[in-house]
């Protein structure tokens, strides 16, 4: 997206081109430029950050997301030098947060941690909406993907999606999820759409009060996020009764595969860093090297892999902003054939 990064201190050198006599030296352009009160970038990519850093979280504190957030936020300060402050900003699918983002300076001080629901899935599904992720905000790099799973109340006392959808041609089954509109949901409406079942989509502002609900038998399950329920699958208060990855986990060899009877039932989440759409290259090339150091190191990836995630292996920016915007478009159609947009 080469004309969305064209910084503001481009602009700023080249006003004091256009200012500046034949022949004068670079050095000489920057200083006349500084002088003028446009500084230049390279003594702003030299110093950055020398402030805290937000990390905007478009969700409560309990899910994925935050647990992303909260993951990196201690290693990305240790290699920037500077804190790293967690924002919550839940509501709207996580919409809400990444329109603060993409309305914030792009001065790379304050950053979006955000899932396919809000860039992806939720600018696509509110109408008259002002926020357009190809337009408003950047990508600096995946940082892990996960499978989604189904996983319900033990009451229930059933052990897999097959059962789960024979339940549901009896009365429907309510499934709690992080947003109407979002990557849950849809995982909701492709599960209905697949099997011929009545499943009942539930809304919240995020993964863990619909968690909390789902254990205090107030839904019958949760689509949601391996990561987030697998502490609860562990102790007993969730059971998992599928997760969406090709095949059956490694980590969790009891737990079935939606493949295993339903085929089409293959989804995946990630978590990615995103700054405003203006923010200069060399800030974004900053701080995917400070995130690609951090996700090499040992414990960064024992804390994702406990939690069912791959850390990402995507080389940097334009690899991932490329990916982002081929699964905008792709989902984008996933949407429509729904009925979503």
């Amino acid at each position: 997206m080469p004309d969305r990064m064209t910084t503001d201190c481009d602009a700023s050198t080249a006003q004091v081109s256009t200012l500046a006599p034949a022949g004068i030296s670079r050095r000489d352009l920057l200083a006349w430029g500084s002088l003028l009160g446009l500084a230049p970038f390279e003594a702003f990519a030299d110093t950055y950050p020398s402030r805290p850093i937000g990390l905007v979280v478009g969700a409560p504190p309990g899910g994925s997301v935050d647990f992303g957030a909260r993951v990196l936020m201690r290693p990305l300060a240790e290699v920037l030098g500077v804190p790293i402050i967690v924002d919550n900003k839940p509501g709207a699918t996580g919409v809400i947060g990444a329109k603060f983002v993409a309305k914030a300076p792009a001065d790379g001080y304050t950053l979006l941690i955000a899932t396919p629901t809000s860039v992806l899935i939720g600018p696509q599904t509110m109408p008259g909406d002002s926020y357009n992720t190809l337009r408003d905000i950047v990508g600096i790099n995946m940082v892990a993907k996960n499978p989604l799973a189904i996983a319900i109340n033990p009451a229930l006392k059933i052990d897999n999606l097959k059962d789960l959808v024979a339940l549901s041609r009896t009365r429907p089954v309510t499934l709690g999820q992080s947003g109407s509109g979002g990557s849950f949901d849809l995982l909701i409406k492709q599960l209905a759409k697949v099997t011929g079942g009545n499943f009942d989509s539930i809304p919240y502002k995020g993964m863990g009060p619909a968690i909390t609900d789902a254990i205090g038998g107030q839904l019958d399950g949760v689509a949601s996020d391996l990561g987030p329920c697998l502490p609860f699958h562990q102790s007993g208060k969730l059971k998992l009764v599928a997760v969406t990855s090709d095949k059956r986990l490694a980590s969790l060899p009891n737990v079935p595969a939606a493949t295993e009877s339903y085929p089409a039932l293959v989804a995946y989440n990630w978590l990615g860093l995103f700054a405003p759409a203006k923010t200069p290259p060399e800030v974004i090339n900053k701080v995917n090297a400070a995130l690609m150091k951090i996700l090499t190191r040992d414990d960064v990836k024992a804390q994702f892999t406990q939690a069912a995630n791959i850390v990402s292996s995507m080389k940097g920016p334009a690899e991932f902003q490329a990916f982002a915007t081929s699964e905008y478009k792709r989902m984008g159609a996933m949407l429509k054939e729904q009925g979503m947009i």
